[in-house]
């Protein structure tokens, strides 16, 4: 199979500059052709850590959402849900999911450094994708994703382009620390891009919406899943609610 790269590129907030105008109208055009970006360290390791440290918290002492309802008749609420792979999906997957619709309704410990962290990245968003959105009931929310060791995945999968027009995915796992196999992985022009070994914690990968992605196994060689261990691949995304049902298995 053919193999291609990531561009590792850095980010700054513009601050009116005609270089920063410069790097973000390249990052721009990197994801437009298609082209798998990472953003590195756009967060510090110490702000991830803590970040996933309060979620971890949270979700200890919230009761687990039932496998097999869909959270979206409750579009207010804040919720985890631990998908096993035993309720069929329309997107093949298992994983730990926490949906963060209403953060204001959070405590503080967790609502402060989640804010923070999803004003940069609907900053992101809009600068890179061109759009106008924000995080509200309308518009987009948040979504951490725990793919434990064992073997938990996503299956390739394909977005619309438009309205969105560019995927974000901020990692909230150490390479070698928290996982060492398993990662996004992109169907590219170029070939297959697998970020395994560049997706490190704080960096956000960028892609072209409509691209075939998955996550690969996370560390399959374990012989089965602990759902209360807080190892294994940890992601952060801006999911848009009017269409985050449109996803297509391929």
């Amino acid at each position: 199979m053919k193999t291609g790269l990531p561009i590792e590129m850095k980010f700054e907030i513009p601050n009116g500059s005609s270089e920063s105008y410069h790097l973000i109208e390249k990052i721009r055009q990197n994801v437009q052709n298609g082209k798998i970006v990472i953003l590195k360290n756009v967060f510090s390791e110490q702000e991830i850590l803590h970040l996933k440290s309060e979620i971890i918290k949270w979700g200890n002492n919230t009761p687990i959402f039932p496998h097999g309802e869909s959270p979206s008749n409750y579009p207010s609420l804040n919720y985890h849900r631990i998908d096993d792979g035993s309720v069929a999906s329309a997107c093949p997957h298992i994983f730990h999911q926490y949906g963060f619709n209403t953060i204001n309704d959070l405590n503080a410990d967790l609502s402060v450094p989640l804010s923070e962290i999803a004003d940069k990245l609907t900053i992101i968003q809009n600068l890179i994708g061109e759009t106008n959105f924000d995080i509200s009931l309308s518009g987009l929310r948040l979504k951490v994703l725990q793919y434990p060791e064992g073997g938990a995945f996503l299956h390739e999968h394909t977005h619309p382009l438009a309205p969105q027009n560019v995927g974000l995915i901020l990692s909230l796992s150490k390479i070698g620390v928290d996982f060492k196999k398993g990662a996004a992985a992109f169907m590219t022009q170029e070939g297959f891009v697998d970020t395994v070994n560049f997706h490190d914690i704080g960096d956000v990968i960028l892609f072209r919406y409509d691209l075939q992605h998955e996550v690969t196994p996370v560390n399959p060689e374990k012989p089965e899943i602990n759902w209360n261990l807080p190892t294994g691949k940890w992601s952060l995304v801006l999911e848009l609610r009017d269409t985050h049902n449109l996803s297509h298995k391929k």
